[in-house]
């Protein structure tokens, strides 16, 4: 076993390759008995990695009968409801992946960033472009606009690694709370024909604003994906 990887995660991973290869009413899993014993790890270890399992939709929990793995949820690719890293969804896939980003531009806000931030064409934003490549392949193409007011180090161009996240701890005055986003379809020729598609092709479009811990609008970004690579899928609950 490897020593630099948590318990609990060794515990997940080895449940995981079990749920993927189970067919259909062959899927029930082994006591937490069993495990504790044939892994050779504590309750507690294999009751957290069943706990994280049950989370991500993996497994259900029948009173009386135990755990049941879902395979057909374990072989699901680009889980955006788990993690929207698009950079780990597209490994996770097999790809070999790097990101560029472009020299940044001032503009201001624009008719559509109006819609999803009142008062948008009135301030003015550091703009850039991310890419996304897929074994050499553009598999997302990213516009990313920051209020000016929120900036403290300027972006610089070519090629780097750090996700969202990490760009508002370093990059912004302070660090992004929450993120609301929208999906939609639109056709795009430029976009599309840099995806090596026909330019009348639809693509799928996300909108996000990223809010601050005081609800102030940071910034905002659109993504377009490319559908000949990005198989995006997520599990639904119903009540």
């Amino acid at each position: 076993m490897n020593k630099k990887v948590p318990l609990y995660i060794q515990a997940k991973q080895y449940l995981e390759n079990e749920i993927a290869s189970m067919p259909p009413h062959g899927n029930q899993l082994e006591s937490e008995p069993v495990l504790t014993k044939k892994l050779k790890m504590s309750r507690g270890t294999i009751r957290k990695a069943l706990t994280e399992l049950y989370r991500e939709g993996l497994i259900s929990k029948w009173r009386g009968k135990g755990s049941f793995g879902h395979p057909a949820v374990a072989r699901l690719p680009m889980r955006f409801d788990v993690d929207s890293n698009f950079r780990l969804l597209l490994e996770h896939s097999g790809y070999r992946v790097h990101l560029t980003r472009s020299a940044w531009r001032e503009t201001f806000g624009t008719e559509e960033m109006e819609l999803r931030i009142p008062g948008a064409r009135e301030r003015s934003y550091v703009t850039f472009d991310q890419d996304f490549f897929a074994d050499d392949s553009l598999a997302i193409h990213t516009t990313v606009c920051i209020d000016m007011g929120f900036i403290k180090v300027y972006p610089e161009p070519g090629e780097y690694h750090d996700n969202i996240n990490k760009f508002f701890l370093t990059h912004c005055k302070m660090k992004s709370e929450h993120v609301i986003s929208w999906q939609r379809a639109e056709t795009n020729p430029l976009i599309a024909s840099s995806f090596g598609l026909p330019p009348e092709t639809p693509l799928l479009c996300w909108q996000e604003v990223y809010y601050n811990v005081y609800d102030e609008c940071m910034g905002y970004i659109k993504i377009n994906f490319n559908p000949g690579i990005m198989d995006l899928s997520m599990l639904l609950h119903f009540s």
